[in-house]
């Protein structure tokens, strides 16, 4: 079955491939799962030309290591995806404290629009923690 929509992204290593000597690029499922790190872990501000993208998660991470702390983040992680990536349907958004890791948990399920495969359903899971 042939495939609707290609995404393509950079890579974060900006490596170049030996072969064509171009900058090394993501596509499909890797390229929209590291924009959702990506899109959830830049700070507001951060990007030139494009002061209103991303999100308040770095500061939130800065609060209590408790529930009402997770749910925060878990609100606003939906937000900045549904408001700043466009290629997927969020399905769920979970974030749990985790004591002894000091951090938070968060595992996200998503479909990506436009590309038919027999796996519709998604997920990437990452660990946020403080860091200065």
């Amino acid at each position: 079955m042939p495939k609707a929509i290609d995404f393509k992204d950079v890579s974060i290593s900006l490596g170049i491939n030996p072969v064509t000597e171009d900058v090394l690029t993501t596509t499909d499922e890797t390229a929209v799962k590291r924009a959702l790190y990506n899109i959830v872990m830049t700070r507001k501000g951060e990007r030139f030309f494009k002061p209103d993208l991303g999100s308040n998660v770095a500061d939130l991470l800065f609060e209590p290591l408790d529930a009402a702390t997770a749910s925060l983040l878990k609100e606003e992680i939906e937000y900045v995806i549904n408001k700043y990536e466009p290629r997927i349907n969020l399905l769920r958004c979970d974030v749990d404290a985790d004591y002894d890791g000091n951090g938070f948990e968060c595992s996200i399920s998503f479909e990506i629009i436009g590309i038919p495969t027999d796996v519709q359903v998604r997920d990437v899971e990452f660990f946020l923690e403080r860091t200065r």
